[in-house]
């Protein structure tokens, strides 16, 4: 997966761009951030506090500050998706010195 990311004082926004379909590598976790996906192209698959739902292109989904989600499935075509998070993920920058926002408790 690639991933662009724009940080600011108040909000963060991802782009996530995943090429190849199938189920990616993550783990289910939570944060103090709310976030929001975006989808802008294909589909994904994401299950939040147990509940699974299929995003499309132009599909948005909030996800409420600590509440536990996960990417579960890229669609066939791949998708490409935009999270935004608020308070910004400062964790999210390359390099960052910030303890990770990621919760898996």
């Amino acid at each position: 997966m690639a991933k662009r990311l724009a940080v600011g004082s108040k909000m963060s926004c991802m782009r996530v761009v995943a090429e190849q379909p199938g189920r990616p590598d993550t783990t289910p976790h939570w944060h103090e951030n709310e976030q929001w996906v975006v989808v802008t192209s294909g589909s994904v698959h994401f299950v939040a506090e147990g509940v699974e739902f299929e995003l499309t292109a132009g599909d948005v989904a909030f996800i409420p500050a600590g509440k536990r989600h996960t990417l579960v499935q890229v669609g066939d075509e791949g998708a490409v998706l935009y999270e935004l998070s608020a308070p910004g993920r400062l964790d999210l920058v390359p390099g960052s010195l910030v303890p990770s926002a990621l919760r898996f408790d």
